[in-house]
């Protein structure tokens, strides 16, 4: 779970290297963000338009083409029941995309909550939070998750909301440490004897401060939500067979590694390459957001 917290958050930006300024280099995404996002929007087309890029019906029968490999009729070859891999893999797309995005979300909302509460409230609220979010923080985010997932019970709801919840501690100490930040500040000093509402003062001058880095953060929480929601398919608790998802199909692809590796080739790359795509966006997007 540590992984959703960067270090280079609280760094603030670097200096200019070779004699250009942080203001120039501030709006681009460099060449490695740009194939990154380039990679994102094809895996968001792929998710709201599969037909788009052919491969036909994910979930269509034939038992006569069952493990045939690779082939200009099927590139990414056919699964155990002759269904089309790549059919299935670009369908997989929208399930990793949406439980990744909605985890990272419920994720971050969590934390923002308990952040706040934990950063405006007293010695005793703050040490009763901060406890909990360390213990949860210390244990595995799959751990978490299956804990999670035993007292909902499977499935591709409980699954996202269990990453979610498993996420959300490592939100919670930013946005804590933020809002601490936020709230001792000569701005806060100020309005405080200006007489404003506390609800106001947390509205325009508390959260705003910890506003882009958890933004920053939950950006590189999206590609690590789609690994672990993957996982938790894999191991039978996530999308239930026969639908389209990339853990899924991992675990239905074990039994046929020696005479069909491509039912676990195929799914396992896009993982790979969606989960770093969105990870090396999301760093490529704070850096730039950092030197503005």
């Amino acid at each position: 779970m540590s992984g959703i917290v960067d270090p280079g958050l609280q760094a603030g930006a670097r200096p200019a290297v070779g004699g250009r300024s942080e203001r120039s280099r501030g709006g681009t995404l460099g060449p490695t963000g740009t194939v990154a996002a380039v990679v994102v929007a094809f895996a968001v087309l792929a998710a709201l338009w599969p037909s788009l890029l052919g491969g036909g019906d994910p979930l269509a029968v034939h038992p006569a083409d069952a493990l045939a490999g690779p082939s200009a009729a099927h590139p990414f070859g056919t699964d155990e029941s002759g269904r089309d891999v790549f059919a299935r893999v670009v369908a997989g797309t929208r399930a990793s995309l949406v439980v990744g995005v909605v985890a990272t979300l419920v994720g971050g909302l969590s934390g923002v909550v308990l952040g706040t509460v934990a950063g405006l409230g007293g010695r005793f609220v703050d040490a009763v939070v901060g406890r909990v979010t360390e213990v949860a923080f210390a244990l595995p985010l799959l751990l978490v998750a299956l804990v999670v997932i035993a007292v909902t019970g499977p499935g591709p709801v409980p699954a996202t909301l269990a990453v979610g919840f498993a996420t959300a501690p490592g939100y919670a100490r930013i946005v804590r440490g933020l809002v601490r930040t936020a709230r001792s500040s000569q701005v806060v000093e100020t309005a405080v004897l200006q007489g404003r509402s506390p609800g106001r003062i947390l509205v325009r001058h508390v959260l705003p401060a910890a506003l882009w880095p958890v933004v920053a953060v939950a950006t590189l929480g999206v590609g690590q939500a789609v690994v672990w929601a993957s996982a938790l398919s894999y191991l039978g608790v996530g999308t239930p067979p026969p639908a389209p998802e990339w853990g899924a199909m991992l675990a239905d692809g074990r039994t046929y590694l020696l005479t069909a590796p491509w039912m676990s080739t195929f799914p396992g790359l896009a993982i790979v390459v969606l989960a770093t795509a969105v990870t090396v966006l999301g760093r490529a997007v704070r850096r730039a957001g950092a030197r503005r």
